[in-house]
This record gives C-alpha cells, structure tokens and sequence, in this order.
C-alpha cells in the first residue's frame, strides 16, 4: 500500500467495506495538521504534507458519491514565529462527495505547512462543524505529527464533547509521532468512542491500515458506578529531584498524591516516590519541556511513563539550551554543574555556543548523550578570540573568563589578532591551545 492509502484507510473505518449507506447516515470531519512539522520527511523521501495531500485526493476519489464530508486544516495560514493558537479553517464546509469533491482536492493542495499545533481548539471547532449535521453518526478523523503546542489539553476536551454528543466518535492518525504525541493522539480516541492508527514506515502502514479498514465504531457504551472505583498508580521512571505535579486536565489544577503503602499525602512524583496513587481520570505530569498531557489512569491500573534523558559531557558554564525544533522555544539549559535533565521523549536541537547540535532524539527509558570536543585557551592577557566554523560562521568566544567553548565536532578556526589557528576537533576531544 502506498503512503496515499493512510487516510483513505482511515475513512473506510467511518464508513466500514460492505454496509450500506443511507444518504446523511454519517459525516466526517476530515481534519488536516499542516503545522511547520510537516515539512519533515517520510522514509520514501516525500513530506509528510505532500503525501497528506496525495492521500486527500485519493480517497475523496474513493468515497461513496452520497458521503458528507468537510475538510478542516491548522497550522497552515500563519508562521510558526507567530505562535498562532487560532490558525484553522473550515476549507471545505459540509457536503455530499459528488458535490464538493473538486473543491476538497484543490483546498489541500494549496496548504502550505508552517505553523503551531492548536489541537484543542481544532477538536473543538470540528465538533461545532459537526454539530449541524443531521447524522446519526458523526465522525472527526484527526491527523496530526505532533502533539498540542498551545494551551488546553485536547484529551479532556475530546471526553467532554463525546459525552455531550453520543453520536460523536474521533479517530486519530499518528505520522511519524514521538511518545508523548502518540500518548496524547492515543487517548484522544479512547476516550471519544475512535480508534488510534501509528504509521511510522510505509510497511507497518500498509499492514496497520488494511486492518483498520474493517474496523467499525467503537459501540456507545452505558457506565453506572455503583461504588467509588478504586485508584490508580502513575510511575514515572527516572523522575527527577525537581519533581513532577500532577495536573488534573479538566480543571488545569494540581492535585494530592498518595504514597502506596503509606497513606502520606506528597504534592509530586519524586525519585523517593517514583510510585504514586490517585483517582482514575486524565491527568497531565509535568517536566523540563511542558506538560505531558493526555495520561489516562485507569482503576487498579499502574500507568508508566518513561522519560528520556539528555546528557552532556564536557558541558559549559555558559550553558546549553534545549530547543523544541517545531517552534524553537527553549524547553531545558544544561550547565557544567547540572548535566543532565529527564525529558518527554521527543527530538530537540541543543545550542553550543552560536551553533546548533540539531535533530537528538530521546527515546523513552534511556539516555542520549551529547560528547561535544573542547576548545580551551590559556593566555597570560585580557582578551576574547573569536571561533569560527567552515562557512566562516561565528561559533563562539574564548579567552579571560570563558576559556573553553564545547562545540560539536568539526572544522573551526581561532581567531588571533595576527594570525588564524585551525582546528580539527573530534568528540570528546579537547584541545589545548596556549597563547603566548
């Protein structure tokens, strides 16, 4: 199967092979990520966005000429440096597919990717799409490559609106998603009645999507609680001394823990107390890089959250910042006297100097390590010298008060007043250099 199949398999699971579709019986929500993070590329070499694009005007091709459907994108009419949490439209209103079939295609091949990842909002806004829509089943496919980048907690907000609309059911499609994207995509579909679909290469696609093309609606289901359910556990392996709060995400407060065995009530998850008790809900945890959000605690259930751990030896005292590459917000700095910081997983780009060590993946449960070359000067005067890179770039200053500079390894020069010294540096590597 194609890269184009994955969204054309995900409204064959709106609209399962084999039943019979009565004119308005369901209407989907086609909702599209077109934020800066698209541009990223798949393993065939496409970009995400173009093979969204692809995948659009395949399966609009596909659909049953009575479907209704709507195409809704974010993150596709403003910069990421504007930090837009209100960039979305409705491109494509409600209609059959024999209606507005050539206005679907046109709309997303003109989508540019470049902005944030409102996901809350969008969710919302899709459902008040959805809402006039005479169905007895409504249907929001969401696709998305990463996870929410503005305020709220999408997972809450898709409880709350399946609960107010039991026709209401919300897929989700993870493109090439880190952990923390694909908790949070993951429990948005369990908690609205959908299904969560991970497609990380072009095989599993395939494989993952035709078995998603027989799969109907989760069934609406009747809960009465009869008794209070017993708690849950959160674990967070690898916690840090900083702690982590635990957020409940539909009131955006911290709430009590309990220690198992103890009964002390602790504000936070703590390396002592890696193991916490707490009502079943969603909660979101708190690290270095934001919220962990769309962590789902179920009764008598321990959820784990494994952190990544970024390391970097023969650090600054000048610092390191930790850079969230979507947006460029600075999630973390490491210094030479803290090292190291426990992450959501995800990738980051990390400052040495005026240079940037990008594209460090964490990967849940371990730890990624950094081993810049040093560059260290001894001088006997007052004097900062300038180090540049192979394009002539300014990597950094050394001298009187700062006289090393970790940078990655490559080709660099240090600059004299009389004179250009070039240097070679290796990881790990630290070279000396005494000026005379």
């Amino acid at each position: 199967m194609n890269r184009t199949a994955v969204l054309s398999a995900l409204l064959f699971v709106a609209l399962p092979i084999g039943a019979a579709l009565a004119e308005n019986s369901r209407s989907i929500a086609l909702v599209l990520d077109a934020s800066g993070s698209m541009k990223a590329r798949l393993p065939d070499g496409a970009t995400r966005i173009e093979a969204a694009k692809a995948a659009v005007a395949d399966v609009v091709g596909k659909l049953p000429a009575n479907a209704r459907l709507a195409l809704r994108v974010y993150g596709h009419q403003s910069p990421t440096q504007r930090r837009d949490c209100r960039d979305t439209a409705l491109l494509v209103p409600f209609d059959s597919v024999a209606n507005n079939k050539s206005a679907v295609i046109a709309a997303s091949r003109g989508v540019q990717a470049q902005g944030y990842t409102p996901i809350t909002y969008v969710l919302k806004l899709a459902a008040e799409d959805l809402a006039h829509e005479a169905a007895d089943s409504r249907v929001i496919i969401l696709v998305s490559d990463g996870q929410e980048t503005c305020e709220g907690d999408p997972c809450a907000t898709a409880k709350a609106l399946a609960e107010a609309d039991a026709k209401l059911v919300v897929h989700t499609v993870g493109l090439g998603v880190d952990t923390a994207a694909r908790y949070q995509l993951q429990c948005i579909a369990n908690v609205a009645r959908g299904t969560y679909f991970d497609a990380k290469t072009g095989d599993e696609l395939g494989r993952l999507l035709g078995e998603a093309s027989e799969k109907a609606p989760a069934p609406v289901k009747t809960q009465i609680v009869v008794a209070r359910p017993r708690p849950g556990r959160l674990e967070v392996k690898g916690a840090t001394q900083d702690g982590h709060r635990v957020i409940d995400a539909s009131t955006g407060q911290p709430i009590d823990l309990i220690r198992p065995g103890t009964g002390q009530k602790v504000t936070d998850i703590h390396p002592l107390w890696p193991v916490v008790e707490l009502p079943p809900g969603i909660y979101d945890v708190t690290f270095a890089n934001g919220l962990w959000m769309g962590i789902e605690v179920k009764p008598g259930e321990t959820t784990v959250l494994e952190p990544g751990i970024l390391e970097i030896k023969n650090a600054d005292f000048q610092g390191h910042k930790v850079l969230e590459p979507e947006t460029g917000e600075v999630v973390a700095e490491l210094l030479a006297s803290k090292n190291r910081v426990a992450l959501m997983p995800s990738r980051f780009s990390v400052t040495f100097g005026n240079l940037v060590w990008p594209d460090v993946e964490l990967k849940p449960g371990k730890t990624t390590t950094l081993n810049p070359g040093v560059i260290s000067v001894r001088t006997s005067q007052i004097a900062q010298y300038e180090v540049t890179g192979p394009e002539g770039q300014l990597a950094g200053k050394v001298g009187t008060g700062a006289n090393r500079l970790a940078l990655p390894a490559g080709e660099y020069t240090l600059k004299l007043p009389d004179q250009t010294v070039p240097i070679t540096l290796k990881e790990g590597q630290v070279v000396e250099i005494t000026i005379k």
